[in-house]
């Protein structure tokens, strides 16, 4: 009985070792493989390693052209109506994206839902818009009524005001406008200060996506921006999102 388990027990082990070395040789695969480092990585673990930096690299500059480029230019420096990727002025995220590895997971999320994005069923579809992506409104408030044409010129006066620009003379106009600038505050903040959490922009910094000057301002105030960006989860694989969020966030202004 004793040499019969000896001689099963052997056999049993030598009929698993085919399985056990294909075992080990998949987790040797997935130790190497750079897809599934960069995907297991932190930012910081990626920037120690040469090789998953030149990885990170490599396959990020190629989405980018293929991808990116076509909106926010090869350099990622944007152009009127579509963001700087490079600067410090972020648009989207919260409170808790300034580590690391929440702006990267930030960044993710704006690069696989997009901005804006209505490609999808109604029955999905929440304000308008596909419910995971990226949304918010400027409203046109002369396009609503909401706003007068002389109540959006003393916007413009008091955005101007914010941004260190220089408003009219008197300041009686960015005086006036301080009443009005309530309806601004929900996405923009009680001062103009923004709010990543909701994609509302700092009025009170000298980077504007559109434009600073008294015409531009106007045209926002009164008629709204509604621009898209398309959503590349179903384009790209999850790596090479991984690869372009931590590029953009290395290349970018802390």
């Amino acid at each position: 009985m004793k040499q019969l388990y000896t001689t099963f027990h052997a056999g049993f082990l030598f009929a698993c070792l085919p399985l056990a070395c294909l075992f080990s040789q998949s987790i040797l695969a997935a130790d190497t493989d750079p897809t599934v480092r960069v995907l297991n990585a932190s930012p910081e673990a990626i920037a120690a390693d040469p090789g998953l930096t030149d990885f990170v690299t490599t396959t990020a500059k190629a989405a980018i052209a293929g991808h990116c480029a076509r909106c926010h230019g090869a350099e990622l420096r944007g152009a009127p109506g579509v963001p700087d990727l490079l600067d410090s002025d972020w648009l989207w995220g919260s409170a808790t994206d300034y580590s690391a590895a929440g702006a990267v997971m930030s960044i993710q999320r704006t690069l696989l839902y997009g901005v804006r994005n209505k490609d999808c069923p109604p029955e999905q579809q929440s304000y308008g818009a596909c419910s995971a992506t990226r949304f918010s409104q400027m409203p046109g408030y002369l396009k609503t009524q909401v706003l007068t044409e002389a109540q959006i010129g003393d916007l413009v006066e008091y955005v101007l005001q914010l941004s260190g620009g220089e408003a009219e003379a008197d300041a009686e106009a960015a005086g006036r406008a301080e009443a009005d600038f309530a309806v601004c505050t929900e996405c923009h903040g009680q001062f103009g200060e923004g709010d990543p959490a909701f994609g509302g922009p700092n009025l009170t910094d000298e980077i504007s996506l559109f434009g600073n000057d008294r015409d531009t301002l106007r045209d926002v105030i009164a008629n709204g921006r509604e621009e898209t960006c398309p959503p590349w989860g179903a384009t790209l694989d999850a790596a090479t999102i991984k690869a372009v969020a931590v590029h953009i966030y290395n290349l970018s202004e802390k």
